[in-house]
């Protein structure tokens, strides 16, 4: 694929019509890494700093490409791009982002302003739906975890009895309009409202209490943060569940890695009537890459080359990760599939994406915070 044509897809949305020249690349590496070398330094916009790894392996593997990393929130990613975007800076070639909350879907893929690249080698290993207008090359979950070091097994099978008052204080997670993978479960929950309602009418022998003109996750959402201390970032959450400060707290499923360092955080994979939702990571070439083929191999290199063996993808298969190919094992012991999670619409988010903000908004500011 020529730099003129990924070019031409990218005016707008993706035409459907010119999707296979879109999402797929026949260059080899060795041509582009050619190409690469008359570049400059690759800049990379990330959220995850996993990523690091995977730069200085690039930069091992083809000596004279230079690998700059801005890790920066989502949200704060999404207004780099688009100020790179729209005022022609040059200055982001790969977008690294949790592709779950609407927001980069809405305002970065169907605005053209990130475009996808699949290496044709490559397209026939991913698993489906993980590549398309939005190329994901990982997955995750935002999900609840425990204190294993207070709790044997998990103490809870139904996600009402978080809102007990024994809990009090005891659960962190991050403010959901500051982290899209937490917004993700908190929002798609409302799309569960019968769920909510029989999980409620098992746990309690009678019906929820509620309001008119209001819903079962609203109610849910609103008495758990009469337990909820509400942090910045999961970073805070599992900080606290291993302090001991917490028992309980949601965050992204890929802090398992954390045990290795002698944290004591258990996930909880099965609660009633659901224990979080799948998350996925986009890689996109920005619309106004300078350094194309750079990015076209850095991209090639992150997905783990044809085999699914590079150096690349290694830093991402780990606990609490599922692979986006179906010849990388996955990192994580159990499936996503035998796990009770949400898996989020993108498009019912974002037509919600008002009444959420506002809800979250009105929920959270007289809540308590991690300090």
């Amino acid at each position: 694929m020529t730099l003129l044509l990924l070019q031409t897809g990218c005016e707008g949305k993706p035409d459907p019509a010119s999707e296979q020249q879109t999402f797929s690349g026949g260059e080899t590496p060795e041509e582009l890494y050619e190409k690469a070398l008359n570049e400059d330094v690759l800049v990379v916009y990330t959220v995850s700093t996993r990523v690091v790894q995977t730069k200085e392996a690039f930069e091992a593997a083809y000596p004279g490409l230079s690998v700059e990393i801005r890790d920066l929130r989502s949200p704060n990613l999404i207004e780099a791009v688009i100020e790179n975007e729209e005022n022609g800076l040059g200055e982001c070639d790969v977008v690294l982002c949790n592709d779950n909350s609407g927001d980069f879907k809405a305002k970065l893929v169907n605005t053209g302003f990130v475009v996808p690249y699949l290496p044709a080698d490559i397209a026939p290993h991913m698993k489906a739906g993980m590549g398309g207008e939005i190329v994901s090359f990982l997955n995750e979950a935002e999900l609840l975890f425990y204190n294993s070091a207070k709790y044997e097994s998990c103490p809870v099978k139904n996600i009402w009895e978080l809102t007990q008052d024994c809990y009090r204080g005891r659960i962190y997670m991050p403010n959901p309009l500051r982290s899209f993978s937490t917004y993700a479960f908190c929002a798609s929950s409302f799309a569960h409202e019968q769920e909510l309602i029989d999980a409620y009418r098992a746990l309690n022998g009678t019906e929820p209490d509620i309001p008119e003109g209001s819903s079962a996750a609203a109610l849910f959402w609103t008495m758990l943060s009469e337990n909820t201390v509400f942090t910045n970032s999961s970073d805070e959450v599992v900080e606290a569940l291993d302090s001991g400060n917490a028992d309980f707290g949601i965050a992204v499923s890929s802090k398992l890695r954390l045990n290795d360092v002698g944290y004591h955080l258990a996930p909880v994979y099965h609660l009633e009537p659901f224990c979080g939702c799948r998350i996925s990571f986009a890689v996109m070439l920005a619309k106004s890459a300078r350094n194309v083929n750079a990015a076209k191999l850095f991209v090639r290199f992150l997905l783990g080359e044809t085999d699914g063996t590079g150096e690349g993808y290694k830093p991402f298969c780990t606990a609490g990760t599922w692979s986006a190919r179906e010849d990388v094992p996955n990192g994580d012991s159990v499936s996503q599939e035998e796990i009770d999670l949400i898996v989020p619409d993108q498009d019912y988010l974002i037509a919600q994406k008002q009444n959420m903000e506002e809800f979250w908004s009105s929920l959270i500011k007289d809540a308590t915070w991690d300090q």
